[in-house]
């Protein structure tokens, strides 16, 4: 949308120098596009079979030569790719490729006079790649339709007024303009008020997500109904959608043990097929009285059709795309199908709790605090430190602390303390107090000095760390987590947060179970009772409470150790990143923006939804089931034909059946992994 307000064009000069060699490549390929429409597969295609159809229908008449030149253009049109491919890869050394076999085989069948089945092996071998690149377009489109999320203008806050520039030019800092309608061009954080976006570009969530002052906005989402102020976090080339892009594009490149096998396969088996063509058509006229050449010659011809790879090599990849594909449009990105391939062979799946299992989404629902210790003061500091921090029990207690204290339950009790004085309650009150020496301690919480006395805050490991004591009369909520505060070695008060399953859990795992998911683990750095009971509500196998990092890595190790199968772990990406690259196939949830999710993860469910997990084995297993009913099929009716053909038994289209006939029902047989069954509804 155009903004109303005044803006000025950028000055720098980057922006239009930036532009220019776009509008150059617009005017070129305007220039060439009906070139490029009257040479595309799709034209050259129906040509070739209105030539393939008047070829035959000349048959018989006067001029036979009429008939010959039909099937030799149609043959041209339709083959001329695959033979200046078998031309260029032996210039290159790579003699034995199916573009060689087919090549060889289809001018054997002209020179021996069998026009239409030369001519028929390169009109199906074109139909079969035209379905392929439309296969894989369809794929890749999910991913290009990240491009046009990226916006042309950002609206730049400058001492002058606003500055229209190229998003490319904007750096972390800058604060942006966002009118009603636009898009979001870069990661932001709001410093409005408060936002309503449309992040359905990025999730496929349709409902609208509401904001506040200090949350993160990530690039690509689009404006509600008011004028936005964002602060930008990343420049453009390290936002979400360009780190997703690079993810899905680094995925394409790389192959399953399956694709690497049949791309050795069809190395090793071209030669050994060209030599026993070659003896099949020569050994039988020399060693035997009586055998004519032109007749072998033909054996050997059905003989090297039957035998190209083309199926294999074409439909085993193109399954693979299709599914993947059929992933990303759910909002699945898997970062290549080789983890596809292993999430057919998942046996244990280990889940992160916070954020993971649960919303993250953490409420404080009772506090106690020193009756020596101000409320006020215990807040404000827990306030400063936790701010800090990103972690969610940290932003759920800073939250708290500085709306003064309105927790959801009314239970709000004070614990006597006598080891504090009205010295140090005037020392810590005081206004402008600054911390310094802030850092986190990894499982544990936070730690900073303030006035030259030590601010902790964090769980109850953290204090027995530093030998301060926690009154013993605190509560027991075996369903909350613990937060407490310490002030210059001695406890001040506790918050006690509350997390809330996230919605669907039970049923996710249970669908998991039914793919064939025999064990489900929990690893969490929460209390014990807060975990149990997560664990008791899923029905989960095993529990692991109280973790530091170091110590979930252990438990992952063992628990890899004992899986016969694949082990995955699905977390946040954010503290479990090391949990993550450990297991067989690293699950990240809900972390379109999070940099450690995009590193770390090999599978990154982009929305908070569970239930995509049992979708993406689904989408796994029945990709797999696609590309070994193709291999069995294909090495089923090759087997047979071959076999026959070298005995005379078949004829040539035997053999164009053997070849792009089998070729094709594997396309299709592919394309059916982009439509998997057994989904939950979105």
């Amino acid at each position: 949308m155009k903004s109303n307000a005044p803006a000025h064009s950028c000055s720098c000069g980057h922006c239009h120098g930036h532009r220019a060699p776009d509008a150059h490549a617009a005017a070129k390929n305007s220039r060439f596009r009906f070139l490029r429409s009257i040479v595309s597969p799709r034209v050259r295609l129906a040509a070739a079979v209105v030539l393939f159809i008047a070829a035959f229908a000349a048959r018989g008449r006067e001029p036979e030569s009429l008939s010959v030149a039909f099937f030799t253009a149609s043959y041209l049109i339709a083959g001329t790719g695959v033979i200046l491919e078998a031309f260029g890869n032996v210039a290159r050394g790579h003699v034995f490729t199916e573009h060689f076999l087919m090549t060889v085989a289809t001018i054997g069948a002209f020179v021996i006079g069998e026009y239409a089945e030369g001519c028929a092996v390169m009109l199906l071998y074109l139909l079969g790649s035209e379905l392929e690149d439309r296969a894989v377009d369809r794929t890749r489109r999910s991913i290009e339709a990240l491009r046009t999320v990226r916006p042309d203008i950002a609206h730049l806050i400058t001492e002058d007024g606003t500055v229209d520039c190229d998003p490319s030019h904007i750096r972390p800092g800058d604060r942006i303009l966002i009118y009603p309608g636009e898009r979001v061009p870069l990661d932001s954080t709001l410093l409005s008020e408060s936002a309503s976006l449309d992040y359905s570009a990025l999730t496929g969530e349709s409902q609208p997500v509401e904001k506040m002052t200090g949350d993160d906005i990530l690039a690509g989402a689009i404006n509600g109904s008011r004028v936005l102020t964002l602060l930008t976090l990343r420049d453009e080339q390290h936002s979400a959608v360009m780190r997703i892009m690079k993810l899905a594009e680094e995925a394409e490149q790389k192959k399953t043990t399956i694709e690497s096998f049949t791309a050795r396969f069809a190395r090793f088996y071209t030669p050994v097929v060209v030599c026993l063509a070659v003896l099949l058509a020569f050994l039988p006229p020399l060693l035997m009285p009586g055998q004519d050449l032109r007749t072998w010659g033909y054996r050997a011809l059905s003989f090297l059709v039957i035998s190209c790879p083309c199926a294999l090599v074409i439909s085993v990849p193109l399954a693979f795309i299709a599914g993947m594909g059929s992933a990303s449009k759910r909002s699945i990105l898997i970062r290549g199908s080789q983890y596809l391939e292993a999430l057919a062979d998942l046996d244990t799946i280990v889940f992160d709790k916070t954020g993971t299992l649960t919303t993250g989404d953490f409420s404080i629902t009772r506090m106690e605090w020193s009756d020596e210790f101000p409320k006020e003061d215990f807040l404000r500091l827990t306030a400063d430190l936790e701010r800090h921090s990103h972690h969610p029990l940290a932003q759920a207690a800073a939250k708290l602390c500085e709306s003064g204290g309105a927790v959801t339950d009314s239970a709000s009790d004070t614990v006597r303390n006598a080891a504090r004085t009205a010295d140090h309650r005037q020392e810590a009150s005081a206004e402008g107090a600054v911390l310094t020496d802030i850092h986190e301690i990894a499982g544990l919480g936070m730690s900073a000095e303030v006035s030259g006395k030590q601010l902790l805050v964090g769980n109850r490991q953290l204090l027995e760390k530093y030998g301060i004591h926690i009154p013993e009369t605190l509560a027991d909520l075996p369903s909350a987590t613990l937060i407490h505060t310490a002030y210059d070695r001695a406890w001040i008060g506790t918050l006690y947060a509350e997390d809330t399953l996230r919605e669907g859990a039970a049923d996710a795992v249970r669908r998991l179970r039914d793919r064939g998911v025999r064990r489900i683990s929990i690893l969490s750095g929460d209390r014990h009772g807060s975990a149990a009971a997560v664990s008791e509500e899923l029905g989960a196998d095993d529990l692991h409470a109280q973790l530091l990092p170091e110590e979930k890595m252990r438990h992952l190790e063992q628990i890899l150790a004992d899986t016969g199968g694949r082990t995955a772990f699905v977390g946040d990406g954010i503290n479990d990143a090391p949990v993550l690259r450990l297991a067989d196939i690293g699950i990240s949830m809900g972390a379109l923006g999070s940099d450690a999710a995009v590193e770390a993860a090999d599978v990154v469910i982009m929305t908070d939804e569970l239930q995509l997990i049992p979708d993406a084995v689904s989408i796994a297993s029945q990709t797999r089931n696609r590309v070994r009913e193709n291999v069995l099929f294909i090495l089923l009716v090759k087997g047979i034909l071959l076999a026959l053909g070298a005995f005379g038994i078949t004829t040539l289209w035997a053999a164009v059946f053997a070849d792009t006939g089998v070729m094709l029902l594997a396309v299709l047989n592919a394309l059916r992994a982009s439509r998997p069954r057994g989904l939950a509804r979105r």
